[in-house]
């Protein structure tokens, strides 16, 4: 209420404030897992007062659409590229896989960078890590500080990677590292790669040791322009979106006089489902849901918190008119079909001994959820807020891809594309990016109407489409070849589910009249499905190999080459050399890469 009252006052005052012109601040938030129904404003019973307030005071994106997964969803926002541009096409990077987002592509931070803006990521990554060259410090961004990997728990940073999630070539390349890791020990150098603590441990010490490994750093460069790469186990036992929001925070208090481009990614409301006892407290009466639903809804309400905490700041620090809020989720919520546990597609959703939901959150009335490409996955929740959107208070249904925040972005901070960049960082490829700018500000019509939803080549995506798939949207029509899931039924989290009245290999549906795809109407439309197929025939014939699990080249690492510091990208640290921040026991205190990189054939 007091943020509410807080933004009335501002909105009121700020059209009569005088200022003079300048860049804006921008903060990009990314919710994980988040379902489309699971915010206050869109109907739901969890509690998301500031978001709510946020949303209702800016535009509501009706139709805001990203990947089924998280890394090529956070490939596509980084790159302003479909997956199929990037190679991230056929699915997620798993704990430990050894692949990761091109070298060669221009990232957004570095856009940000050539116009003069400091970058900061905070939370998850989950786009590479295996060298250097492939984490946030090295690509667009001045500083770093979360995790790399895709999950880990809330309280003490850990995830439970084994060599059960490596294929055999990885484990053998494992072991590799860890002999020639230890030669370069013994002659006093040290490889420390970008790599969780314990990491070259061997999964029976760590057992002994009751160790898992530990996935939360901070990356900057100091005065020296030097790579600080320093491990934060003293933030263990404090809970994580709390700790995100106040790496936020201090980011914004000590800005600078460069305006700032945030990319903030919280792992809420990502599983394990934890949460403090203080937000749990406010469902134990009005919420009639088992216990991963109320803890689901009190890691919302976590985030909600954070996210009304930062917005004071922004207040505080006065720079709230001059910055443009921006949040989404990078798919739909995990609605717990999975194979392992269930019947067959469409049928359970329930652990057959005691009938509890697998999985709390809830797309519905959409159908499907994160891993399908039907609405339920890919249609995410989404609003932009500022004082400078020209017409606030609505809800647009423009069509607005996750690819298209690059050029969004840079139309904002370029006036319009017509202030040219202050220096060049790398050529950029091709981009499948189109500006939403004036349609979400002015409320003018939107330029995006078709977008290509994916082209899966080899499906076996775990818990979701075991075919390759492929999907496409053209105006109120969209397409899926192959099947859009599973999981296909309907989900709602207080009663059973609605099954799936079984996949076609081709199904058509009419999203503006129906949303829930609930009847597909290729069979009586053959002359839009052929339109269709061309357009994603034509689309194919601009796709790359996909990169999932093809790993890094680490020959490298495993030949008696002298260690070489790398260059960063931004010309403002090309001289820099790397320092580690380590306890005085720690051999692993200089961070090295080497001048050899590339993606081969695993």
């Amino acid at each position: 209420m007091i943020l509410y009252l807080i933004i009335l006052i501002l909105t009121i005052v700020s059209p009569l404030i005088s200022s003079h012109h300048q860049s804006p601040n921008i903060i990009f938030i990314f919710a994980d897992d988040l379902g489309n129904a699971d915010v206050g404003y869109m109907g739901s019973e969890i509690l998301t007062p500031n978001i709510d307030t946020l949303a209702h005071s800016g535009v509501i994106l009706n139709q805001h659409y990203v990947q089924p997964q998280c890394s090529p969803s956070r490939a596509a926002f980084v790159t302003g590229r479909y997956p199929i541009h990037t190679g991230f096409h056929d699915g997620n990077i798993m704990q430990g896989e050894l692949w990761g987002l091109g070298l060669e592509e221009f990232l957004i931070g570095e856009m940000f960078q050539e116009y003069g803006y400091k970058t900061h990521a905070v939370g998850k990554w989950h786009l590479g890590w295996r060298t250097w060259r492939h984490t946030p410090i090295h690509r667009g961004f001045d500083s770093f500080f979360g995790f790399y990997f895709c999950a880990h728990d809330h309280y003490d940073y850990t995830c439970g990677l084994r060599s059960g999630n490596k294929t055999s070539s990885e484990n053998r390349t494992e072991r590799r590292m860890r002999k020639y890791n230890k030669k370069l020990v013994k002659q006093g150098l040290s490889i420390r790669q970008p790599i969780p603590d314990n990491y070259f441990k061997s999964t029976k010490d760590q057992d002994k040791a009751g160790q898992k490994y530990f996935d939360l750093r901070e990356n900057y460069f100091d005065e020296k322009h030097r790579l600080v790469d320093k491990m934060r186990h003293d933030l263990k036992g404090q809970y994580s979106a709390n700790v995100f929001t106040d790496a936020a925070i201090d980011k914004i208090k000590n800005r600078g006089e460069d305006p700032f481009f945030m990319y903030l990614s919280y792992m809420n409301v990502h599983s394990p489902y934890q949460a403090p006892d203080h937000y749990l407290d406010r469902y134990t009466s009005h919420m009639k849901a088992n216990k991963d639903r109320k803890s689901y809804a009190a890691m919302m309400s976590s985030m909600d918190e954070g996210i009304g905490n930062i917005t004071k700041t922004l207040i505080a620090e006065g720079i709230y008119n001059n910055t443009i809020l921006v949040f989404a989720s990078d798919n739909g919520a995990n609605v717990g079909y999975c194979k392992d546990t269930e019947d067959v597609e469409g049928g359970v959703v329930f652990n057959k001994r005691n009938k509890q939901r697998i999985e709390p959150g809830s797309n519905y009335p959409l159908r499907g959820g994160k891993r399908s490409i039907f609405e339920g996955g890919i249609r995410s929740v989404a609003f932009v807020h500022s004082p400078l959107l020209q017409v606030q208070g609505r809800t647009s249904n423009d069509l607005i891809h996750v690819v298209d925040w690059f050029s969004t972005f840079e139309d904002i901070i370029s006036d319009g594309f017509t202030k040219p960049p202050l220096y060049h960082i790398k050529n950029r490829p091709p981009s499948d990016s189109i500006s939403a700018w004036r349609a979400i500000s002015q409320g003018l019509p939107g330029k995006r109407k078709k977008f290509l939803i994916n082209i899966n080549t080899k499906g076996g995506i775990k818990c979701g489409p075991n075919a390759p798939f492929k999907g496409i949207r053209k105006n109120q029509w969209k397409l899926i070849v192959g099947g859009g899931g599973p999981p296909a039924g309907w989900y709602n989290p207080y009663s059973a589910p609605i099954p799936s009245p079984g996949m076609k290999y081709i199904e058509l549906y009419n999203i503006e009249i129906d949303p829930s795809e609930t009847l597909n109407l290729a069979p009586s439309n053959p002359a839009i499905v052929l339109d269709l197929l061309r357009e994603l025939k034509l689309y194919k014939e601009t796709m790359v190999p996909s990169i999932r699990r093809k790993k890094i080249d680490l020959t490298p690492y495993l030949q008696n080459m002298t260690p070489t510091p790398i260059d960063v990208t931004d010309p403002r640290n090309s001289e820099s050399f790397f320092v580690g921040v380590q306890d005085k026991d720690d051999l692993n205190d200089i961070s090295f890469d080497f001048e050899y990189s590339e993606v081969t054939e695993a």
